[in-house]
């Protein structure tokens, strides 16, 4: 089985790239020849990935993307491949990962849009997710998100033998182990923490997107007494002296630290006491998971595709849409009791041990076995 993979960018800190190659890490121990194409390549290259990174060149960012769209069409075509597989949306695609949003739901909500829709940019992001879910098309979609699911639906009239919807991905790695304990005591003793300290832990890069501003004001709202035992740790990729900016803005720069890109999230799972994801937008938010299976209890904005499942397991809060920065820093507050958190924490482990949030890598793995199959007879 000979298979192509196109990603923009494959780095260890993005969320879409650790599902990309979990997913095709499966299917080369199956005796897969994975070929991946990308724009950008950084970290240690995966076993059995041949990669191959596509310099593309233009003054704008979806003028880079066509060009790369360009330049990888002839090697598809000529490379044999069985099943040709996007992490991102582009033409030519047999199976696509829907790990983003729906593009033209978004951009017709903005109060523009009658101008945007003939600009360069919107024009060419349309036409490329027409091109995977539109009706002249044959592209399998794999939906990590049934409220996204719904909106290609609405767009595009997409069949639903072509959305095909999987379980999360969680990777059982991040579920709490049983020397949990320790390591805790390791990681506060490792940053100067007391026992009554309450960390506030933020992952995942673009802040703004994440709602970094928003936990931020939310700290420097709290009550006193509160906000002197109360860190917030911020691990992720983006313009950091920005955001460290804000909180000397409002007061709290002292309680507020940036790590940058981390590999030791689980440690930081641990460590911390309430996690915190009140983003703009989101389409699932993996690591909303990850801090629920690690027994990390949630604060999550509505926005979110997987606030649902803090809901269902009651380990912790979801903030109503549209999002109030007052309702959410009153709500903040009154979370931070230590008999609450220690509730929702046992609800998340105990919803980590009743759930399937585990198998999305090995059900794509098969899929594309199927698909390939398929594709060869």
């Amino acid at each position: 089985m000979k298979l192509a993979v196109c990603l923009y960018k494959l780095f260890p800190f993005g969320g879409l790239a650790r599902d990309c190659v979990r997913i095709l890490s499966l299917c080369y121990q199956q005796g897969a020849q994975v070929d991946v194409y990308v724009m950008e390549c950084e970290g240690d290259i995966p076993e059995g990935f041949n990669v191959t990174v596509i310099k593309a060149k233009g003054m704008t960012n979806h003028n880079k993307v066509a060009n790369f769209i360009e330049q990888v069409k002839p090697r598809l075509e000529t490379g044999q491949y069985d099943l040709v597989i996007g992490f991102n949306k582009m033409p030519g695609l047999d199976l696509y990962y829907a790990a983003d949003p729906c593009y033209i739901d978004k951009v017709k909500k903005q109060a523009n849009y009658p101008v945007m829709q003939f600009s360069g940019r919107v024009k060419f992001y349309s036409k490329n997710e027409r091109a995977v879910f539109g009706l002249q098309s044959t592209t399998v979609g794999l939906m990590i998100s049934d409220i996204e699911r719904d909106k290609f639906k609405r767009h595009y009239n997409t069949p639903d033998e072509r959305l095909v919807m999987l379980p999360p991905g969680i990777d059982p790695n991040r579920k709490r182990a049983d020397d949990w304990q320790p390591r805790r005591q390791k990681f506060r003793r490792e940053f100067g923490l007391n026992d009554n300290d309450i960390v506030l832990l933020m992952v995942g890069s673009g802040f703004k997107r994440k709602g970094v501003d928003r936990v931020i004001q939310g700290l420097a709202a709290l009550p006193v007494v509160l906000q002197q035992k109360t860190k917030l740790f911020v691990l992720g990729e983006d313009d950091i002296p920005a955001f460290e900016k804000l909180a000397r803005q409002q007061g709290v720069a002292s309680q507020v630290t940036f790590f940058g890109g981390r590999s030791d999230v689980p440690e930081f799972l641990l460590g911390s006491d309430l996690f915190l994801h009140p983003a703009r937008k989101e389409n699932t938010g993996t690591v909303i998971l990850e801090a629920l299976v690690a027994g990390l209890p949630a604060f999550v904005s509505g926005a979110c595709g997987y606030a649902g499942h803090i809901t269902k397991s009651d380990a912790g809060l979801v903030s109503a849409e549209p999002f109030e920065q007052l309702a959410f820093n009153q709500q903040l507050a009154s979370m931070l009791d230590s008999d609450k958190l220690q509730h929702w924490s046992a609800q998340a482990l105990h919803y980590a041990e009743t759930e399937d949030l585990y198998s999305m890598p090995e059900k794509v793995a098969a899929i594309i076995e199927s698909m390939a199959t398929q594709k060869q007879h």
